[in-house]
């Protein structure tokens, strides 16, 4: 009797995937740059961390977008909550915007109450039109009567203007 060739008991390796990189970056009230990368880190705190601090989230995801992020400081977040994200100089700040998508500015992390305390970095909701729903958009302009707005999520449409009645505002926490 022949042996029967038996099937290699070595398995494919699977990679793991790495740990999701994340970086947050923003002005801060004296509006000096400030940026960090987070790796491993609980996505919840840091979008609550960015919001605290009125900055903004990005996650790399391409070559091009790594070999950059990898100049970036490393941020250190707390049990807190609160994140530590060091100054950087701002040729680098403009090249994480230019990567990023645009500069929405500061966002105020308190939420008005009313639609008079409305301010320029207030966060609010928009319709984009009748038919595609409400999305967060940042006050950049107040007059009496309007606001002149930009899309949180996409910096680089051009800046949009409603009347102050047309917007939801935000609940505060």
């Amino acid at each position: 009797m022949s042996k029967k060739p038996t099937k290699s008991s070595t398995k494919p390796k699977v990679q793991r995937p790495a740990a999701r990189t994340v970086i947050m970056f923003g002005l801060d009230k004296e509006r000096k740059p400030h940026a960090a990368r987070f790796t491993g880190e609980n996505d919840a705190l840091l979008a609550k961390a960015a919001a605290a601090m009125g900055m903004r989230l990005a996650v790399p995801v391409s070559k091009k977008h790594f070999e950059f992020v990898n100049t970036l400081p490393v941020g250190k977040l707390h049990a807190t909550g609160n994140g530590l994200v060091p100054n950087i100089d701002q040729k680098l700040y403009d090249q994480i915007n230019l990567l990023v998508g645009g500069e929405v500015g500061v966002i105020s992390p308190t939420a008005p109450k009313s639609w008079t305390e409305l301010a320029p970095g207030h966060l609010v909701l928009a319709q984009w039109g009748l038919e595609d729903g409400w999305f967060e958009a940042v006050v950049s302009k107040k007059t009496a009567e309007a606001l002149t707005l930009r899309w949180r999520d996409y910096p680089d449409e051009a800046e949009f203007v409603r009347p102050i009645g047309a917007v939801a505002l935000l609940k505060a926490q």
